[in-house]
């Protein structure tokens, strides 16, 4: 069977760079005028005293514009697309305001209709004003251009197997207020991804390999590693062992990606105060209850500098705080409501910046026979019966610690979470970190993972597919 470039990028539904951007980044919408910090504090000052005045005194208020500029460049051109997005929440801790009108008129309809207009408003203390929010170096779009053609052109070395390559660079810039009653609050977080794809043909198949780098920061602060380019090429051009997998019972090894997101799965199915008033996950899960081998500790924790999912105060204006979840494998918390998806959405439990403990074996010697499970694809936890299905793109054979060469393309690991950890028996002292985006009613949700790799047992198969 013969397929062109353009075959192939319609199999996998990405016909051009302008694709890949319709796909992460809305639009542009009419231009709107620009917004200034003052502005915005003293509209949103004026509307918590008119809510004081009017004996709403647990008032408080939300504010965000958030620019998102998405660019991106494959093997059939070019393209970067913008578009901004604001919002303000006032709430009387009765009631919810919800306006895309980030204006003096916008904010002033809400509190009309909150409250009854004539109330003047009342004398508050706010505390001292925040510091002055960084702002982030702003890019032309060339320069964002000439950066993402540069990513794409690093890696020099492609077979003539590759048969389709893109680089993407993605800018989301939120300014975010939140005022109330002695408390005036700004912080400015600029999220950036990077990412390389890779596709080869392998056999009558493609296999689509991608490397991703997440943080919050500068644009040029961090970049992938040659590293990241090698593995991103490396592994779209391995070549798959054709005969079936021997499908049961293995020693296996997740890497740090894999790990990842299973621990963001479970940890947003099973460990929120929403998911604790299930019955059957709080009667597994109850605080002191022993879910995982000792080797494991988790916690959330939002302040971890530079991270995708940080932030420095929520979406309700308290300050961010750690919170331990699973120290040596015992439950010792649960996350609660103080994320909005885009800062607009509905207040959530959610993650921020999950943190695994690492531990203390070279991921070279983690797996001695078994099977090293690479790539995630996804990860699914089901709430009332604890099972568990992580999907790999690959699994490498090992034999007396080394590699066989054999690798098998598409493969679960199925079971019961709660065995599958207490099954952990090692934890690699190299840890990696990722950043994830995915959205709520049109709304970005970010979050981020650091995670080392880690050794368990558990039954393998090759993946089911739906039909």
């Amino acid at each position: 069977m013969t397929w062109n470039r353009r075959e192939v990028l319609a199999t996998l539904g990405v016909g051009a760079a302008h694709a890949l951007l319709a796909c992460s980044s809305p639009p542009r919408g009419p231009q709107r005028p620009a917004v200034y910090a003052a502005d915005v504090r003293s509209w949103l000052h004026d509307a918590i005293a008119r809510l004081h005045a009017a004996g709403f005194t647990h008032s408080r208020a939300l504010a965000v514009t958030r620019v998102r500029t998405t660019t991106a460049l494959d093997v059939m051109g070019a393209g970067i697309s913008s578009a901004r997005t604001d919002g303000v929440v006032l709430s009387t801790g009765t009631a919810d305001y919800v306006t895309t009108d980030l204006s003096r008129a916008g904010i002033q309809a809400g509190v009309r209709a909150l409250v009854d207009r004539t109330h003047a408003p009342a004398p508050l203390d706010f505390g001292p004003p925040p510091a002055v929010a960084r702002e982030p170096h702003q890019l032309a779009e060339y320069e964002l251009l000439d950066r993402v053609t540069a990513l794409a052109n690093r890696d020099q070395d492609l077979s003539s197997r590759i048969v389709y390559s893109a680089a993407l660079l993605e800018l989301d810039d939120a300014h975010v207020w939140a005022v109330a009653a002695g408390r005036d609050l700004e912080q400015r977080i600029q999220r950036v991804r990077k990412s390389i794809t890779r596709v080869a043909w392998n056999g009558t198949r493609p296999v689509v390999s991608e490397v991703t780098r997440a943080w919050a920061g500068e644009a040029d602060e961090h970049d992938l590693s040659d590293a990241d380019l090698v593995a991103a090429r490396e592994h779209a051009l391995a070549l798959m062992t054709p005969t079936s997998f021997p499908d049961g019972d293995h020693q296996v090894t997740l890497d740090p990606q894999l790990t990842a997101m299973l621990i963001d799965t479970a940890v947003r199915t099973l460990m929120t105060s929403t998911a604790a008033r299930r019955p059957e996950v709080a009667s597994r899960l109850a605080v002191g209850r022993r879910v995982a081998a000792p080797l494991l500790s988790l916690a959330d924790d939002p302040l971890a500098p530079g991270v995708y999912g940080g932030f420095a105060f929520d979406d309700r204006g308290d300050a961010a705080v750690r919170t331990p979840l699973i120290d040596a494998g015992q439950v010792v918390g649960v996350l609660a409501p103080r994320t909005r998806a885009g800062h607009l959405g509905t207040l959530e439990a959610a993650p921020s910046h999950l943190i695994l403990a690492p531990g203390t074996t070279p991921v070279a010697t983690l797996l001695k026979d078994g099977f090293e499970l690479e790539g995630a694809l996804s990860a699914t936890v089901d709430p009332s019966s604890d099972r568990v299905v992580i999907a790999a793109a690959r699994a490498r054979e090992r034999k007396l610690g080394t590699r066989t060469g054999r690798i098998y393309a598409d493969i679960e690991l199925v079971g019961e979470l709660s065995p599958l950890l207490a099954a952990v028996s090692a934890v690699s002292a190299e840890t990696d970190t990722f950043g994830m985006r995915d959205e709520i009613d049109e709304l970005p949700r970010f979050r981020s993972v650091t995670a080392p790799s880690i050794r368990t047992r558990g039954t393998l198969r090759a993946r089911r597919r739906a039909t």
